[in-house]
C-alpha cells in the first residue's frame, strides 16, 4: 500500500494482537475511533468495524451459513474485504499484492494520478516472480516456521538445513544483484523484507530458526538498507515490536511464560546492520 501510494483509495485496518479478547484467531478490531473514518462514517456494516476477525469472517460468510451458525475455518489476516458488498475478496497475502499492484497500473495507465510508479509486478516477468517466491518461501520464508512447528528432530533438521542454504544462497545472489529480481524492487523483495525484519527477533528466538543475525550476511544487509533508501516508505510498514512481539504473545504452546524480550523498531534494526 505504502509503496504503490494508495492509502488514499483504500482504507486499511489494522488488527490488536489480543487473544484474550477475541473469540477466535487472537485478533480483535481496534476503537473505531482509530480507524479510517472512511470506514467508521460510510455506511459500513458494525461487523466489519467492531469487534474481532472471527466476527469479520462470520458477516463475510453470513449468505452460507445457517442461522445461529459460525464460521468454522480459520481467521486469517490480511485480509481484503469489499465493505460496500461485505464479502471477503481474498485473504491469501500473493493474490493481496498482485490485485493492489494491478489496481495501481491501472491508475497509471488511465492518468488518474496520485499513483506511484512502481510496479511490483511488471508485465512479462511474472513467471519469474514466481518462481522466486516459490524459491524463497521454499527454503527459508516458510522454513523458520517449519522450524518453529517441527515435531521431530529429522523434521527441525531438515527445515534448519533449508534455512541455511536459503541465507547462503541469498548473501551470493546479492553480491551481483541488486534486488531479488531484476533491479528494481518487486513483490518478491517486499514479501523477503517482511522476513528479514522478522528472523532477528522472532524466528530465530521462538522458533529455534538457525543463521543468526542477518547483520553476519553483508550483501543481504547492504541489501536491506539499499531498499529502506530507495523506498523509504517501507520503514512504515513493519511495527517490529508488534510483529515479532506477536509471536511470543499468540504462541504459548512455544512461549509458556509469555515473556517478550526486547525488540528495537525497524529503523534502530536497520541501523544496525
Amino acid at each position: 500500500m505504502a509503496l504503490l501510494e494508495l492509502d488514499t483509495d483504500i482504507p486499511v485496518t489494522t488488527l490488536i494482537d489480543n487473544a484474550e479478547k477475541a473469540s477466535k484467531g487472537g485478533w480483535i478490531l481496534p476503537d473505531t475511533a482509530a480507524m479510517d473514518t472512511r470506514l467508521v462514517n460510510n455506511n459500513v456494516a458494525d461487523e466489519l468495524i467492531k469487534g474481532d476477525l472471527a466476527g469479520v469472517y462470520n458477516y463475510c460468510y453470513r449468505d452460507l451459513l445457517e442461522e445461529g451458525e459460525k464460521y468454522k475455518g480459520r481467521c486469517t489476516a490480511p485480509l481484503l474485504v469489499d465493505v460496500q458488498s461485505g464479502k471477503i475478496v481474498t485473504n491469501e497475502s500473493n493474490e493481496i499484492m498482485t490485485l493492489l499492484n494491478d489496481y495501481a497500473r491501472l491508475k497509471r495507465e488511465k492518468s488518474l494520478g496520485g499513483v506511484s510508479e512502481v510496479d511490483l509486478r511488471p508485465a512479462g516477468m511474472e513467471d519469474e516472480l514466481d518462481n522466486a517466491t516459490k524459491r524463497w518461501f521454499d527454503m527459508v520464508w516458510n522454513g523458520a516456521y517449519r522450524c518453529g512447528f517441527a515435531t521431530s528432530q529429522i523434521a527441525y533438521d531438515e527445515a534448519a538445513a533449508d534455512v541455511l542454504k536459503g541465507l547462503a544462497e541469498m548473501n551470493d545472489h546479492l553480491a551481483t544483484n541488486k534486488y531479488l529480481v531484476g533491479d528494481t524492487i518487486s513483490e518478491v523483495d517486499v514479501k523477503n523484507f517482511a522476513w528479514v525484519t522478522r528472523h532477528d527477533y522472532a524466528y530465530t528466538v521462538i522458533f529455534k530458526s538457525p543463521g543468526g543475525r542477518i547483520a553476519q550476511y553483508p550483501n543481504i544487509a547492504t541489501y536491506v538498507k539499499r531498499m529502506v533508501a530507495d523506498y523509504p516508505a517501507l520503514l512504515d510498514t513493519v511495527d517490529m515490536p508488534d510483529a515479532c512481539g506477536s509471536y511470543f504473545r499468540q504462541l504459548f504452546m512455544l512461549n509458556f511464560g509469555r515473556i517478550i524480550p526486547y525488540i528495537p523498531n525497524v529503523r534502530e534494526w536497520v541501523a544496525g546492520l
